[in-house]
């Protein structure tokens, strides 16, 4: 089962902290626990915000690696996206896109994704 943003956050702050537990309680005992605590809120303060980034990679910041499957952004179509690949070489067609339901354009190719891991 996977974990829920409060118990990641617990877990990160713990490891974080471990090393140094002892020397803390020992030198400053009273702040500690708010240092722990800041630990499990500077987390979830970056879980939150990589949360709200967008997943899509302009094709003008970046391409994906050739012949790697990716999810593609396609701004012509009727269902706009797609699974693809960018060719190593162009084909008889000329673009440099490879989609696996029909033909795109480069240009109307305007941002791809990698296709997610999933552990199951």
């Amino acid at each position: 089962m996977k974990q829920s943003i409060i118990e990641a956050a617990h877990e990160y702050a713990t490891e974080k902290t471990k090393f140094r537990k002892d020397v803390l309680k020992e030198v400053d005992a009273d702040n500690y626990v708010s240092r722990h605590a800041d630990s499990m809120e500077d987390f979830q303060c970056g879980y939150s915000y990589c949360k709200e980034q967008s997943p899509w990679i302009s094709v003008k910041d970046k391409l994906p690696e050739p012949e790697q499957e990716v999810f593609l952004y396609d701004r012509d179509s009727v269902k706009h996206y797609a699974i693809g690949w960018l060719r190593k070489k162009k084909g008889y067609c000329k673009s440099k896109w490879f989609v696996t339901n029909g033909y795109v354009t480069d240009e109307s190719i305007t941002h791809w994704m990698p296709i997610p891991k999933f552990n199951v």
